[in-house]
């Protein structure tokens, strides 16, 4: 069977992180397969203090980004990750879009293949996929990959509530109520988070999630809480994606809905 080639984007908030978003980019290019489906969209506060070295450093790999479809930079006002994420997703072009973050890469080669046969298996592309991050493997989806289907349907991408976590639980939990939540195991994306060991706290992580000692801000607090009070949003929207799946669909509500004329 000759597989469809999904146009990737991924989408990548970062704030003081040039060294480390470049890293993210050349490590995509490194190990996609057909790096000239990817794209990748970052968005940049413009009161960001390293913003002219992002642009020095991705200036000096002009050539090798050039493989790529894309790679844009998005300047605006310092909205935010949720909202930044969901501002990265309106200008995106893909058959897919990706969560990402500057603290990760991408360590397998042929990545965009396998989402080409993974994807394969939803025929009304309805899903959440993600790759092992290095930490939590299945037990938690860290950076969500969803369809162009899943974010038209929903009109979002991520909600635009949270100060700085909860929006990966948020599309976990929407695909857990639907039952497509999708892990592809063999694919490794190395998150090096703070909190795993593999970083240093520095100022982006100071911003809104912990103190330079290690300790939680309230923002994380605020974000937890809002989830929680906020399931009642998920489950309509829950039932907005299984209105356009394919055959029955028993919500974890215990609500069968079919979707008209199957």
């Amino acid at each position: 069977m000759v597989l469809s080639q999904q146009k990737i984007s991924l989408l990548c908030p970062t704030r003081q992180r040039p060294a480390q978003a470049l890293r993210l980019i050349l490590t995509v290019l490194e190990t996609a397969q057909v790096p000239q489906r990817v794209e990748i969209l970052f968005y940049l506060d413009a009161d960001d203090p390293t913003r002219e070295d992002y642009i020095k450093q991705f200036q000096s790999k002009e050539a090798e980004l050039k493989q790529l479809n894309r790679c844009l930079f998005i300047v605006g006002d310092a909205i935010g990750i949720s909202k930044a994420w969901n501002e990265l997703a309106k200008q995106c072009q893909g058959d897919l879009l990706i969560m990402a973050a500057d603290d990760q890469i991408y360590n397998t080669f042929g990545w965009d293949t396998r989402l080409d046969q993974e994807v394969q298996k939803y025929s009304d592309r309805i899903f959440c996929m993600w790759f092992n991050e290095g930490h939590w493997g299945a037990k938690l989806c860290t950076f969500p990959i969803i369809s162009r289907q899943w974010y038209a349907t929903l009109g979002y991408f991520t909600t635009g509530m949270f100060e700085c976590l909860y929006d990966d639980l948020w599309i976990t939990d929407l695909a857990k109520r639907v039952d497509r939540l999708h892990y592809i195991p063999d694919i490794l994306t190395e998150h090096f988070h703070w909190s795993y060991g593999k970083s240093a706290i520095d100022p982006t992580y100071q911003r809104k999630q912990v103190y330079p000692e290690g300790k939680l801000k309230p923002a994380v607090k605020r974000d937890m809480e809002l989830f929680l009070r906020t399931g009642h949003y998920r489950e309509a929207d829950a039932k907005k994606l299984a209105a356009v799946m394919e055959g029955e669909v028993k919500l974890n509500d215990g609500l069968l809905l079919r979707t008209p004329g199957i």
